[in-house]
């Protein structure tokens, strides 16, 4: 998959592959370009790198989880502008509704119509 072009990019990170995929599959079917990223460490890297237009971020994930990757987003000046649209069954955790950051928060299951034009929103698209 090419990052180039003029396409607005978001970086979908979820631990589980089905998921991932459709997520993916769903905003490039909208125009994203995407990076799927497996874990918080991944999207973390990947977010620093790329500098994306939205992150989608589930938030119980092995290794780095969302509430981490949060964490570092918001203390690196470089990242703390990105907005993250949560995607989880646990979305009330870690009171991530109060972090400036995330600009909405969506449960699992989600409507993938939902999904998609809160990401467009939040990404202005």
């Amino acid at each position: 998959m090419s990052l180039n072009g003029s396409a607005r990019l978001a970086v979908v990170v979820e631990d589980d592959d089905t998921v991932r995929e459709m997520i993916c599959e769903l905003l490039e079917s909208v125009g994203f370009r995407v990076r799927g990223c497996r874990d918080g460490r991944e999207g973390l890297s990947a977010t620093r790198e790329l500098r994306p237009s939205v992150v989608t971020l589930d938030l119980h994930m092995p290794g780095m989880d969302g509430i981490e990757m949060l964490q570092h987003l918001n203390s690196d000046e470089s990242t703390s502008e990105v907005p993250v649209v949560v995607v989880s069954a646990c979305a009330s955790d870690g009171g991530v509704r109060s972090c400036e950051q995330v600009k909405a928060v969506i449960a699992k299951p989600f409507d993938v119509g939902e999904l998609c034009d809160k990401v467009c929103a939040v990404a202005s698209f």
